[in-house]
């Protein structure tokens, strides 16, 4: 406790009156002659002590009085313990801002950032005036101490709400490190949020905590400007069957809505764009939903279906259609394209060497119904005359003896950006492949042909060409894929080759190359190796399991066909990637934004790809260039992260965080009584002087009660 004016505190020696006049003043009793002088001598004694006690009680209550007097007129003043340190240094203020889309939420006709700006507002205005002060928000950054108060207030009341925002922990610790740098101020950290899980998740305590303990001096105020009564009706992230269709394909969406609160079961809307542009309803569905959790949240599931799109870039949204207070949660945007079936060349010795792996992959069963994959095969003899560049992907299976300009072709076509898969058997000789021609093409010299059987069994699946069936991995029988053959290169290999997956003996099995902007794989042993091939020993039963033969074989013809490198939904803030074929040449582009906008772009020559970071909204994106006829799409949706409004429990937070430095306030107005009770402390005055008036009343009627008597 400290004082406004404490020069009058002097004032407390004044207590020194009442005592010398109680000393002076004193009365003497009177001396009366009795007969009976024993009673008359128990009755002075009573009278005495009697005396004596009113006597000591009313001088302790004009002592009292007078002490109370005197610092009462000094203004006494308290502050909290998190504010004690640095008594007297000027303010260095650090207002954190959750901006995140969460703050959207409306009640009572207004958001919740509404409610934070206004209180962090109501904040800087009553900081002192030899403060400095910084506002810090959601947006990526680095922050700094604004040299006036007022540029920080400028800057809150023009927040917005940010679509690709970092997490709020982050930006509090930033506002606790950057306080803390102030080294002759009193850091003052003040957090306006709605504290719930998605804003604060569970590890955000224990991080807090560290920085706090970093720096000691910084008082953390976390202000929340939530409510308990959430209510809301949140899509999750939409799943699509796959982003890239062939011809004939269905589209198959699903979803999870989920209820927060009393409400009706949502209806669901598919609508797809036309050749305009113009969202048309196709389907919808009311959702059935299950029992409520613990938390009062109840979750259903969507499906919607379309199988009649034709060739070209689709895009839609899937949406609620009863709006709630939180808006953005209500719409996913997505977006699809339906390409003719991917070309493949099948290479091998003769035709019937590669009718396993053409049915894999376009079985001849459904001829004409469509399919990933149009499958073309010609004699391994005949490749120097075949024109590659036509070809999306290209298999070479158990190639015999090639000419140079057969493996320099090859080479080419992959350094072009053709796919260009290599699967070595019986046919290799050593001798011929470690020429130079082969070697461009294959990642290192060979050495020998290994006969310790094993099996297939990729110990990642990470890499691309087999990341498809990383989904259902533990469901696949490697062991049926066995191998008793394989060719082994010496060490080391090419500098820029490296193992896709190997054996089970760790032995590698397919290997990938730098090829350009193609993609080059090789593989130690054939991929369309019969179980009864013409006199000699086979070098694998991959085809004894048909299951995971034809989804292996899908999955890495899909990654050398480039099925597997289309993305076309994107977080906001993200990098969008379009890939552009390898005879497409694209200087400037137009790109379309959810807003209507075409923003003219221009592109790197010479790259094989477009890059666009301008995706900071949520919807579907278009990018045209008529020069090369490229009409591309992808669509932006917010993280589902941000739909999650069930509360943290306060009472976590506070036995998380160091008492002697944080608190937790409720509204605005308790933030901004805050500041003050920091800076200058609370006034006692009213509560001393009513101590005064009641002290003096307790005197007053204490004498007269005496003294009347008396």
């Amino acid at each position: 406790m400290g004082f406004l004016t404490p020069a009058l505190t002097l004032g407390a020696l004044a207590v020194a009156v009442p005592i010398v006049l109680h000393l002076v003043m004193r009365r003497q009793p009177r001396i009366l002659d009795f007969p009976a002088l024993r009673f008359v001598l128990q009755r002075r004694e009573s009278n005495r002590r009697r005396m004596q006690l009113r006597h000591w009680l009313l001088l302790a209550l004009r002592c009292a009085l007078i002490a109370l007097l005197a610092l009462a007129l000094a203004r006494p003043t308290w502050r909290p313990p998190q504010s004690r340190g640095k008594a007297g240094a000027p303010v260095a203020a650090a207002v954190v801002i959750d901006n995140s889309p969460r703050m959207e939420y409306v009640e009572a006709g207004r958001s919740r950032l509404d409610a934070a700006t206004e209180a962090a507002a109501s904040v800087l205005d009553r900081l002192p005036d030899d403060a400095q002060a910084t506002v810090i928000d959601l947006t990526a950054g680095s922050a700094r101490f604004a040299l006036d108060v007022d540029s920080a207030v400028s800057r809150v009341e023009n927040m917005a709400p940010v679509a690709d925002a970092r997490e709020l922990t982050a930006a509090i610790i930033d506002a606790i490190e950057l306080a803390g740098e102030q080294t002759e101020r009193r850091g003052q950290v003040f957090v306006f949020s709605d504290l719930t899980r998605g804003a604060l998740p569970a590890e955000a305590a224990d991080r807090i905590a560290k920085a706090l303990e970093a720096a000691p001096d910084v008082q953390l105020a976390l202000v929340d400007v939530g409510s308990t009564a959430t209510k809301n009706v949140s899509l999750g992230e939409l799943q699509l069957s796959s982003s890239l269709l062939r011809t004939g394909e269905q589209l198959r969406l699903t979803a999870t809505v989920s209820v927060a609160g009393d409400g009706d079961p949502p209806l669901a809307e598919l609508l797809v764009a036309d050749d305009s542009g113009e969202l048309v309803k196709r389907d919808q569905q009311l959702i059935s939903l299950g029992p409520a959790s613990s938390e009062g949240v109840q979750v259903g599931d969507i499906e919607f279906v379309v199988d009649d799109l034709p060739l070209g870039t689709h895009q839609g949204v899937v949406q609620l259609a009863a709006a709630d207070a939180l808006a953005f949660d209500n719409r996913r945007y997505f977006t699809v394209d339906v390409r003719p079936a991917a070309r493949v060349l099948l290479a091998a010795e003769t035709p019937a060497d590669a009718t396993l792996l053409r049915e894999a992959l376009s079985p001849s069963l459904f001829a004409g119904e469509g399919g990933r994959f149009d499958c073309e095969v010609v004699r391994a003899a005949d490749l120097p005359k075949t024109a590659l560049d036509e070809q999306q992907a290209v298999l070479v299976l158990d190639p015999p003896s090639l000419p140079a300009e057969a493996w320099d072709a090859l080479w080419k076509y992959a350094q072009q950006g053709g796919g260009l898969g290599v699967f070595l058997g019986h046919n290799a000789e050593s001798r011929e492949l470690n020429e130079a021609a082969p070697q461009q093409v294959l990642p290192g010299r060979l050495k020998r042909i290994s006969r310790n059987a094993t099996y297939l069994r990729p110990r990642r699946l990470d890499h691309p060409a087999l990341a498809g069936l990383a989904n259902y991995a533990e469901a696949i029988p490697w062991q049926l894929c066995r191998v008793w053959q394989y060719w082994q290169f010496e060490q080391p290999l090419a500098g820029d080759a490296h193992v896709v997956a190997t054996f089970a003996n760790g032995q590698p099995a397919i290997l990938q190359r730098a090829a350009g902007r193609g993609r080059l794989l090789v593989g130690v042993t054939p991929l369309s190796e019969s179980l009864n091939p013409r006199g000699r020993d086979p070098w694998n039963d991959f085809t004894a399991a048909p299951w995971p033969y034809v989804a292996i074989c899908d999955h890495l013809v899909g990654y050398l066909a480039r099925d597997a490198e289309t993305q076309l939904e994107y977080l906001a803030g993200d990098t969008a990637t379009i890939p552009l074929a390898p005879d497409e040449r694209v200087t400037s582009y137009v790109l379309r934004t959810p807003d209507g906008q075409g923003l003219r772009r221009t592109s790197v020559a010479g790259e094989g790809t477009l890059s666009i970071s301008v995706t900071d909204a949520p919807g579907n994106y278009r990018v045209t260039s008529g020069g090369s006829r490229l009409n591309r799409g992808f669509s932006v949706n917010l993280a589902p992260g941000y739909s999650e409004l069930v509360r943290r429990d306060p009472e976590e937070l506070v036995a998380a965080l160091p008492k002697e430095q944080f608190q937790l306030v409720v509204g605005g107005d308790a933030a901004a009584e805050l500041v003050e009770v920091s800076a200058t402390g609370r006034e006692l005055f009213p509560w001393a002087i009513g101590l005064v008036a009641f002290v003096w009343g307790a005197e007053h009627f204490l004498a007269n009660r005496f003294y009347r008597k008396e």
